[in-house]
């Protein structure tokens, strides 16, 4: 009788690669090309591996939900900071001015982050295909 064969389970690296790459707003695939000309404009592919960085309509989705996510991070964080400093009597005005103003400033800032994060974990999720493996 013979034993099934398990496979090991494989611990994905190209997360932690890609999301590296994409803190230094490089490529997800080769860490080489520079995604973004300026921080609001991107190349439409990697100058180094050829790699489109925009894949479609609908694709950038996933970068707003990081980016609506970081926003939401840097509100309750500043507001539950603030509300530290100054307790026990908060200047409520100072609070919610720089508040919003930290959750309105954040998301513009973490942008070009937002977008080549997404890259990296969409990639890490559809590299079961070997056409594209590193």
């Amino acid at each position: 009788m013979t034993q099934p064969v398990t496979e090991p389970i494989e611990y994905n690296h190209r997360w932690w690669r890609g999301a590296g790459r994409a803190l230094l707003l490089r490529c997800p695939r080769c860490g080489q090309g520079k995604v973004f000309l300026r921080m609001m404009f991107m190349n439409s592919d990697c100058s180094h591996c050829g790699l489109e960085f925009d894949r479609g309509h609908g694709y950038w989705l996933g970068a707003m939900m990081f980016n609506m996510a970081f926003g939401m991070g840097t509100l309750i964080v500043t507001l539950v900071l603030l509300l530290w400093i100054t307790s026990p009597d908060p200047n409520w005005d100072v609070v919610i001015i720089v508040s919003v103003g930290a959750a309105g400033i954040g998301p513009i800032l973490f942008f070009p982050f937002s977008r080549t994060l997404w890259m990296a974990a969409e990639r890490a999720a559809r590299l079961k295909d070997t056409a594209e493996s590193e």
